[in-house]
């Protein structure tokens, strides 16, 4: 492609061409990270840069920048690490980058790439050739491209040694040394020399710098003064030459690589920086200096540990830059984090972006490791100001101050700013005037100049960076992850604190917040909340800057609403693998757990073999015979557990499961051994909670079921009602708290709870416990219990199946033609889930399983969950009859000719105005049917809705009259005196056909009177005039 179609900028004083230095604009930088050149040779390129191929014209070439280089040699080691062959067109397809750069970087550095794993030979047809290439045949890896060896740290420093021993220095470099560096007295200590093409021994041909000529190894070019670049050890593992000959450049790397050897590049990938240290340390700061020469002369005359980098790129080098840094720390025996580092910013760079690009990126790498970062100024804001060096050669080191980088991007253009904050992510934005951190404390405040000096004006006794952003889900609260240290803590010594959005609207919130979840007290000095908001903006820009992304706040303990499962201790995929958090995205809400003190399970991760085959062959042992199974179904009930919120997503509904039995059968202990799969003990079973708490702990538990156990009496009308909502996953609603389930129920209790309600009856799934369990045995259930939720995971892999669910559930339906129809679909449920258990167990038959599943379908079909309502009132009317609530005076036989003697009974009359209040009161209100109700269900069995008959008067006559029938008296003459019955009073009424009253009829024939008035005229909604 023509350079001409390329988008980019010409060379011009504010940005020269960074390979020959240019500033007429002939050269050309394009934003794609390539350089069309036309005053230099393939072999003059600087560092780091690397050359493509002649331009189509032969006027000049084309480079690549650095960065994209380094960009193209990371994606060569990914694939390599990933076992694949790191080929240019691999390179090319995982970067983006034209084949022909990657060609190129894997000729620059033929070291990086194995043999097999290099350049290949058939590229050679897509680049353009010349006519002396066109007769020669392609270049093989082992005849031109032989794969030199990189030397290590240690091996260079002993080969460059030896060559500093075989070469001098001559007059003209060491008065350069001494006169314009003054660095008279360091000469010798730092390994300065004069460089020529000369023969030297003792050294290999991998060493960069050297190459082989004629069978002997000589320097290569180009001569000038030979700059050494130690490590933090005083090795020196490169150099530069500042050639005599400065027409093509002030410094080049010391390499053999334009005759196929060594590039400079170390062992680990990375361009060398120079470590200059002093013979005497006066600053405790780290200085940052860019270029070898420059970085020595300040070094030892400011008497301060300097890191030099050519380009002023500290950041292309990060593994060694940090290395460096953290050998300083070392030696100060402090922190990465409480190191203060000075940026010696070179004269005129202000407008040079190419240098202020890599001033950007070096500050937000030290930002990223928590460095105090001070900027050195003097006013060299043109390139006509003086350098550092010359500044403190010149004696003038007082005027240096140091400035923060806000202050400091206060300076810069608005094309620089352009350049840096909008095509990149901003970072510590002037805007946002926010408090700074200590360089020395964990301490934020603002630095205020005084005079001529800055004093530091404290905030907070405490720093803080972002570690996390959270973002909330449905209609929840995010927040932000936390890294908190106090100012007098112990160095390594700081705290994960999870602090939800609200808790930053306030000061006081945000430092309670900060006190609850470390235990310790937070001091501020007259810290507002715009400043706390100011701090926290520029601390979630680094997050962003260093390539952090948003994370969502659990909404609970357990499932969560894509499946994860959050715990912790540990995450679990919604496909059972263990996870981190990086990977699920989800932070847990430790706060809104604590908050709440409801328990937190610990599940095992550490591996335990044949975890639940122990488990239940544990349960086998203690429960026996008669409690095993139930025991089984109660734990195969807390799998099912696992998937409420999908399951009644899918089914509208999920059943609760009752456990019932005489005391010390095992209910409890098989409820606690159900949960412990959960990660629970017996601490997280519900005795006694008040209605909020009860509701928050389902709302806050995930797939989590909770044990609510043995509940007394007065409370069996509450678990009704809770059973009820349970089931259909019925929300609470107190003011803004919508407390919606998410976890299964268990209740366990000496008595069977719904007996009387067939609602009750038909949501639960009863199990019964009966026999002794066998105590010799506890302790091996007790130790399996309490690691069992290793098998969690397993579990979760199960899912939820609602096929296989459902064909259960036909199987199981022809087996409950009795029962309720709700049971065929929770038997299903529990028995999937019970043949699920068994099987990942492989110590439970299936026949054992059905065998238990057809016990549980008998005792469905003989309870009464699926009694009609109207069957239900009458059976009521009973329950009140023999309390004598229920009497003549509201509810008696009619006849078809009004004789009772004939026994020719056509209905019950009830006075249903009356007798529904006394049920209602009776039963506490908890009749699962209405008045409506009843009447429709009458009329539909053929009896009458309305209707007109004779009662006794009051409920005290018609009592008086039956005692008085019982103790009947004789007069004087021995005649029977026969009790005057009550007044008759004619009430509106129901009537109840005598056929469904079947066996029950002789109750209510008990106690009958016969009335002596005969047959009544009776006024029916439907029949007009009858006789009863």
């Amino acid at each position: 492609m023509s350079r001409n179609y390329k988008k980019g900028r010409h060379s011009n004083k504010q940005q020269p061409c960074p390979i020959c230095g240019n500033t007429k604009g002939s050269c050309k930088i394009n934003d794609d990270g390539s350089i069309y050149c036309f005053h230099s040779t393939p072999n003059s390129v600087p560092s780091g840069y690397v050359h493509i191929r002649e331009l189509s014209d032969g006027m000049g070439h084309s480079f690549i920048e650095s960065h994209v280089v380094n960009e193209l040699l990371t994606a060569a080691k990914t694939l390599q690490s990933q076992g694949k062959r790191a080929s240019y067109k691999e390179i090319s397809d995982l970067t983006g980058r034209p084949s022909s750069w990657a060609y190129a970087v894997q000729k620059a550095y033929p070291s990086y790439f194995p043999v097999g794993n290099r350049l290949d030979t058939h590229f050679l047809t897509t680049l353009p050739k010349t006519h002396k290439q066109r007769n020669q045949p392609p270049p093989t890896v082992k005849k031109d491209f032989p794969p030199p060896l990189v030397l290590s740290e240690e091996e260079r420093d002993k080969q460059y040694r030896s060559i500093l021993n075989q070469l001098p220095l001559n007059e003209a470099h060491r008065n350069h040394l001494t006169d314009v560096r003054g660095l008279a007295k360091f000469t010798n200590k730092i390994g300065f020399r004069s460089w020529s093409d000369k023969r030297v021994e003792n050294v290999s041909s991998n060493l960069p710098g050297v190459v082989e000529r004629e069978n002997s190894l000589y320097l290569y070019k180009p001569e000038g003064l030979f700059l050494p670049i130690h490590n933090e050890f005083e090795q020196i593992i490169a150099f530069q030459i500042r050639p005599d000959d400065t027409s093509s450049g002030k410094y080049k790397w010391g390499s053999s690589a334009p005759k196929g050897g060594s590039g400079p590049r170390l062992d680990n990938g990375e361009m060398p920086l120079a470590f200059c240290r002093p013979e005497q340390i006066e600053l405790p700061s780290i200085g940052l200096a860019e270029g070898v020469l420059k970085a020595w002369s300040v070094a030892c005359n400011l008497k301060q540990i300097i890191i030099g980098a050519s380009g002023a790129a500290w950041d292309c080098s990060p593994k060694l830059f940090k290395r460096y840094l953290e050998k300083a720390a070392s030696e100060q025996n402090t922190s990465l984090s409480n190191l203060v580092i000075d940026l010696y910013v070179d004269a005129g760079m202000l407008s040079n972006q190419h240098i202020m690009l890599r001033y950007h990126e070096t500050i937000k790498l030290l930002q990223e490791w928590e460095c105090k970062i001070r900027i050195a100024w003097w006013g060299q804001f043109s390139k006509d100001d003086l350098d550092i060096d010359d500044l403190i050669l010149q004696g003038k080191r007082h005027s240096i101050t140091y400035i923060s980088i806000d202050e400091w991007m206060k300076l810069w253009s608005d094309d620089i700013s352009n350049y840096l904050l909008y095509k990149s992510v901003q970072f510590n934005t002037s805007d946002w005037s926010a408090p700074v951190q200590h360089p020395y404390r964990s301490e934020l405040g603002y630095w205020k100049k005084v005079n001529t000096e800055w004093k530091w004006i404290p905030k907070a006794g405490f720093s803080f960076i972002v570690e996390r952003e959270l973002v909330g889900t449905n209609d929840n609260y995010g927040g932000l992850v936390l890294q908190v240290k106090r100012t007098y803590d112990p160095p390594l010594e700081q705290h994960r604190v999870v602090v939800p959005a609200e808790a930053f609207n306030k000061v006081t919130d945000f430092v309670n917040c900060l006190s609850r979840a470390t235990g310790k007290v937070y001091f501020v000095n007259k810290l507002k909340v715009d400043e706390l908001h100011k701090y926290l903006h520029k601390e979630l820009s680094a997050y962003r800057e260093r390539g952090g992304k948003p994370y969502k706040l659990s909404e609970r303990l357990g499932r969560q609403s894509d499946g994860t499962w959050v715990f912790h201790d540990c995450q679990i995929s919604k496909d059972g693998a263990i996870i981190t958090e990086e990977e699920s995205g989800w932070v847990l809400n430790e706060r809104l757990i604590a908050s709440e003190k409801i328990p937190v399970p610990k599940i095992n991760t550490q591996p335990e073999p044949n975890v639940l085959p122990r488990l239940v062959n544990s349960m086998r042992n203690f429960f026996g015979a008669e409690g095993f199974m139930p025991a089984l179904f109660t734990a195969a009930f807390s799998v099912a557990g696992l998937f409420y919120d999908k399951i009644q997503q899918e089914e509208g509904f999920f059943p609760v499961l009752g456990l019932y039995g005489d005391a010390g059968t095992g209910k409890t202990l098989a409820a606690v051994t159900a949960l412990s799969l959960l990660g629970f003990d017996h601490r997280a079973k519900i005795n006694k909670a008040s209605e909020s708490a009860y509701h928050e702990r389902f709302k806050l538990m995930g797939g989590l079921t909770q044990f609510l156990d043995d509940p007394d009496k007065t409370q069996i009308s509450w678990v009704c009602q809770q059973i009820k909502s349970q089931f259909g996953g019925g929300s609470r609603s107190v003011r803004e708290n919508n407390q919606d389930p998410h976890s299964s129920l268990i209740v366990a209790s000496n008595y069977s709870i719904g007996d009387d309600d067939p609602i009750i009856l038909s949501r639960l799934i009863r199990l019964e416990f009966a026999g002794n369990p066998n105590p010799a045995a506890f302790p091996e259930l007790r130790a399996m219990s309490r690691i069992c939720s290793s098998a969690l995971p397993d579990l979760i892999k199960i899912g939820y199946d609602q096929k296989g669910i459902k064909d259960l559930e036909s199987q199981l339906i022809v087996k409950l033609p009795a029962a309720h129809a709700r049971l065929a679909s929770s038997l299903a449920l529990i028995g999937y889930y019970a043949l699920k258990v068994a099987q990942l167990s492989g110590v439970v038959s299936t026949e054992e399983v059905w065998a238990y599943l057809s016990l549980l379908c008998g005792e469905a079909n003989e309870d009464e969950s699926k009694k009609a309502s109207l069957d239900d009132f009458v059976d009521k009317l009973l329950v009140l009859r023999s309390q004598t609530e229920v009497g003549e005076w509201n509810c008696r036989l009619i006849t078809e000719d009004g004789n009772p003697e004939n026994g020719n009974y056509k209905s019950l009359a009830v006075y249903l105005h009356g007798v529904w209040s006394l049920m209602s009161r009776y039963f506490k209100n908890n009749l699962p049917y209405s008045q409506k109700m009843i009447r429709q269900q009458i009329e539909k069995v053929g009896g009458k809705t309305y209707s007109k008959q004779k009662f006794h008067c009051d409920r005290d006559s018609s009592i008086t009259y039956q005692r008085l029938k019982v103790n009947v008296r004789a007069d004087v003459d021995g005649e029977i005196i026969l009790p005057k019955p009550p007044e008759m009073v004619t009430r509106s009424c129901v009537e109840i056909p005598i056929e469904l009253l079947k066996e029950r009829l002789s109750s209510f024939e008990s106690g009958f009177e016969q009335f002596s008035q005969g047959s009544q005229t009776v006024v029916t909604a439907s029949s007009g005039v009858n006789s009863g």
